[in-house]
């Protein structure tokens, strides 16, 4: 191989060192315009003007029957905060941990100074009445909560949640909480799926389940332990939907659906009044 000659061999060294120096200067643009875009950022989120002043800067949407003054009020915020200062993450838990809340995903606004909440609701189904406890004061209360279509029961009190709902789930379910709740999401889409409107399951007893259905009224139904047939008994129960017209309801104790195949009409006994009419 023939050498190259000396200004040839320098002409490409000074090519190589004029590469490096454009490369070094790229370098250091690119280094000062990320620097300056994020110090730029971070003057911004700390400036005193991007600050949320009060709760009307927070902005809720997803929510359709829990308030926003309510969600505004489970915030673990002490205004005025600044931007900068705010964990989304941590302030989305919290909501998630004292809300019926599926989701709730937040973000930071700058311009305008606000804070951005998108909530994703559970679906309450029931008012879930949880057995008597004795408070402080020795005054023995029923516990009243909420019960979404999961089986998740929501304690109301510590944020008046019952007085702040504009309407409140229909059925109501009386019973320990640990009997029920393991159940509830199976038994619930049962229901869901039945034409029959229920109003009420007493689940007090789980061997003696009693429920009450808007066409029977306050007659209380039988039906043993909840189990394979009660796709069934909700069956037999649509078939007497028209009971009222026949007979009246104020002389029946109850009805047995412990069988769905053979449905018992329970009906009161006779009076002292009754009797001595008949006699």
């Amino acid at each position: 191989m023939t050498p190259l000659p000396p200004h040839i061999l320098q002409q490409r060294r000074r090519r190589l060192r004029t590469r490096r120096q454009r490369r070094r200067v790229g370098m250091l643009w690119r280094l000062l315009i990320v620097g300056s875009a994020a110090a730029s950022s971070l003057w911004l989120l700390s400036h005193p003007n991007w600050v949320i002043q009060s709760p009307e800067d927070v902005h809720i949407s997803g929510n359709q029957w829990l308030p926003d003054a309510l969600v505004r009020e489970q915030l673990p915020l002490s205004y005025p905060e600044a931007l900068v200062q705010l964990n989304p993450q941590a302030i989305s838990h919290s909501l998630e941990n004292s809300l019926p809340l599926a989701t709730a995903q937040v973000k930071r606004q700058v311009l305008p100074p606000r804070l951005i909440i998108q909530v994703q609701e559970r679906s309450l189904v029931a008012v879930a009445v949880l057995p008597p406890k004795t408070n402080p004061q020795g005054v023995s209360q029923e516990q009243v909560g909420l019960l979404d279509a999961e089986g998740l029961w929501v304690p109301p009190e510590a944020h008046n949640l019952l007085q702040q709902l504009p309407v409140l789930p229909p059925l109501r379910v009386r019973g320990a909480r640990q009997v029920y709740e393991q159940s509830w999401p199976d038994v619930y889409a049962t229901l869901k799926a039945s034409p029959v409107k229920v109003t009420e399951i007493d689940w007090r007893d789980p061997s003696r389940v009693m429920l009450q259905t808007q066409e029977l009224g306050s007659v209380p139904v039988h039906l043993g332990s909840l189990g394979d047939r009660f796709s069934e008994q909700l069956q037999a129960l649509d078939r007497l939907r028209n009971l009222p017209q026949e007979i009246e309801m104020n002389e029946l104790e109850y009805i047995d659906l412990q069988n769905p195949e053979s449905p018992h009409l329970q009906k009161r006994a006779p009076g002292p009044s009754q009797s001595a009419s008949s006699n």
